[in-house]
């Protein structure tokens, strides 16, 4: 099969090679890629490590084989459309034709779904589920609050980002309002995700840190905002954040692990939680990676928890209750994805996540 390895250095450039399919280990699913998609971090991780590597990590395909504890289970068959997350930095992802992933992040894509949505799925929702529910504690949609319950504020900065905007539709399904979304020039379809009748509006960052936290205090009126998400978590976006919580048990979870987060503007009250989607691989954090969550023990069940969620979203895309992220087709199959990582390096992917169909590789 043929397989994309991304390199950093001079800057970001890709090569085709050819390599087994790979053979699923006990737990493991072997997917025929349709599409794979691109996170920021397909390349800034490698850009950090000096790593060559197939990089990618969301895709959306057919079964081709499965691991003996998985056909166990009789959870998936040959044949079946799944999407899935797979761990990443490690042999077998998803810029290839055949990529593996480990059962727990594998879900079924409902017929209603094409390749293409579901593919900008796994690792941001992923990201944005622990980030809300388990660093923070906050409600899981399948135990939505009532509307009879006191209300809970939620920031969410970056909010027209894919991850932002996955943030925003898992709270709305955990029914925890009022959201306040701060985004930027791409806020069309995260303004169409909020519900102005529960208190959510939009912000945009736009207007400077000054007006941005007038409008949001204005937003909150007399609430006090305990839990924020930094979507973005570079160039310092995280500071004025921790200064819109309350000094006093206010939370916000970051989503980059370059960067310590103890700037002396942070107020001592303040958490900062870092979101290591790894978790729902592993289980655990990597040594030295900042703001881990005090009881470590407690991230062992990040793994159960991608299993639960990612089944509960396929169910929710078929019934219509939960949608992908608009996404652009970036042309060539794997030979696209030089340009498309380009292109996320260079800060040109707003509003939208980049896809490969990996049957328009030239000579597949």
């Amino acid at each position: 099969m043929k397989e994309v390895i991304v390199h950093p250095k001079p800057d970001i450039w890709t090569e085709i090679h050819d390599i087994p399919i790979p053979i699923p280990q006990n737990d493991e699913v072997v997917i025929k890629v349709a599409v794979a998609g691109s996170n920021v971090k397909d390349w800034m991780h490698i850009t950090a490590l000096g790593l060559s590597v197939n990089s990618g990590d969301d895709m959306a395909g057919t079964i081709h084989a499965l691991g003996p504890g998985v056909e166990a289970t009789g959870e998936f068959h040959l044949g079946d459309r799944v999407a899935a997350f797979h761990p990443m930095l490690t042999p077998g992802g998803a810029y290839a034709e055949y990529a593996v992933a480990p059962s727990h992040t594998v879900f079924i894509i409902p017929a209603n779904i094409k390749f293409e949505e579901a593919a900008t799925i796994p690792l941001v929702t992923l990201t944005a589920a622990v980030s809300l529910f388990r660093r923070q504690a906050l409600p899981a949609p399948w135990s939505a609050r009532s509307d009879h319950d006191p209300p809970i504020p939620l920031i969410v900065y970056g909010a027209s980002s894919a991850l932002g905007s996955f943030a925003v539709k898992l709270a709305k399904l955990a029914n925890i309002h009022p959201i306040i979304a701060i985004a930027g020039g791409s806020q069309d379809y995260v303004s169409g995700l909020l519900d102005p009748s529960k208190g959510d509006t939009i912000v945009d960052y736009r207007l400077g840190v000054d007006a941005m936290t007038a409008a949001v205090e204005a937003s909150l009126g007399h609430l006090k905002a305990l839990h924020a998400l930094d979507a973005i978590s570079a160039h310092g976006t995280w500071i004025p954040l921790t200064r819109l919580v309350d000094p006093q048990g206010g939370q916000v979870s970051v989503v980059s692990g370059a960067n310590r987060y103890n700037e002396a503007e942070i107020p001592s009250g303040v958490s900062v939680k870092y979101t290591y989607v790894g978790t729902v691989h592993y289980g655990a954090y990597k040594a030295g990676m900042p703001k881990q969550p005090e009881d470590l023990n407690s991230v062992n069940g990040d793994v159960d928890f991608a299993y639960v969620l990612l089944r509960y979203v396929g169910r929710l895309l078929a019934r219509g209750d939960f949608e992908g992220h608009p996404a652009e087709v970036i042309p060539g199959g794997l030979n696209g994805i030089e340009l498309g990582l380009r292109r996320l390096k260079a800060g040109n992917a707003r509003g939208v996540k980049l896809v490969y169909r990996i049957g328009d590789t030239e000579a597949l």
